[in-house]
């Protein structure tokens, strides 16, 4: 059973760096500032997500890499997820003037959904160590750690999908003109396929021989 409680100086720099590259090109492309801090947290997730499933799909992966890659970047992605989120809460708060109570009182519900999910990326970015891992034991921990990423994809799935194609035209299914919208669209479809794939893959493993493949 692998775990991912480290965290290396190098995997922060090249995540912080990477997901600043992507805030500059989203922001060259016309993108402004605000929906920017929005887009990068995603794409993070995007990571996050299909790390997994990608292991129990081909899982030469790791024998290629000679190593745990990329199980051991995900204590990095999932921090760097729970900053650009706060950053950009603080950037919708911003824009209301700081008017934080007006703010949560007029949001959707959806909107407090990823707002959940920020606060319970915060409390997985603090408990990404092998002092939480020690504390919590091994079961206990990957099961907080595991289920909590679930919930935080499927909240942030929903409020992106409430923002770029209900909110903006009022209707259902209306199509966005926004490129960006259909890359939000293509990665969740993306996680999903990838997740049914990887539990197809586990179940027909359990069939054959009775037993379930390493790390489950």
């Amino acid at each position: 059973m692998r775990f991912d409680t480290t965290n290396k100086l190098s995997h922060h720099l090249v995540v912080a760096i990477g997901s600043i590259a992507v805030a500059l090109l989203l922001w060259a492309l016309g993108y402004d500032v605000q929906r920017v801090v929005a887009a990068v947290p995603y794409f993070i997730l995007f990571l996050v997500m299909i790390i997994g499933p990608s292991l129990k799909i081909w899982p030469s992966i790791s024998k290629w890499a000679k190593g745990p890659f990329p199980v051991n970047w995900r204590a990095e992605l999932g921090i760097w997820f729970a900053i650009w989120s706060v950053a950009h809460v603080l950037f919708v708060f911003a824009a209301r003037d700081w008017d934080v109570a007006g703010y949560l009182v007029d949001m959707s519900p959806w909107a407090f959904g990823a707002l959940v999910a920020t606060f319970i990326a915060i409390v997985l970015a603090f408990t990404s160590s092998t002092a939480a891992l020690r504390l919590m034991g091994a079961n206990a921990w990957k099961w907080h750690q595991s289920h909590g990423t679930y919930v935080i994809f499927w909240l942030a799935a929903v409020h992106i999908y409430d923002r770029a194609y209900l909110r903006p035209y009022g209707r259902v299914g209306f199509p966005s003109e926004d490129p960006i919208h259909w890359v939000y669209l293509l990665m969740t479809a993306l996680v999903v396929i990838l997740h049914i794939a990887a539990f197809i893959k586990v179940v027909a493993h359990y069939s054959r021989t009775g037993e379930y493949p390493a790390g489950i």
